[in-house]
This record gives structure tokens, sequence and C-alpha cells, in this order.
């Protein structure tokens, strides 16, 4: 099933909580490489 991953940081704890026991992959369909996809919060250090 397709997802989009939340575009603003903030959004992205929520997003952790609720698919903690879900993984995702990087579908084959429209030529992508199979591997399993994370989250990565970016911070700026300024």
């Amino acid at each position: 099933m397709p997802l989009i991953l939340p575009l603003e940081a903030i959004e992205l704890g929520a997003f952790r909580r609720e698919h903690t026991a879900d993984t995702f992959w990087c579908g084959l369909l429209l030529g992508g490489c199979g591997t399993p996809l994370t989250t990565k919060l970016y911070t700026d250090l300024l």
C-alpha cells in the first residue's frame, strides 16, 4: 500500500509512534530498488 511520509519535521514523531510495528520498502513496480526505507529527522544547528 503506497504511503506518503510527513512533509513537516514536527509531524514525524506522531508518524513514528503510529507505525512502530510497520516496515517500509522501496517499491519495485516503478523502478525502485526494493530495499527497506527508514525515516530520518534532519535538524539545523544554527
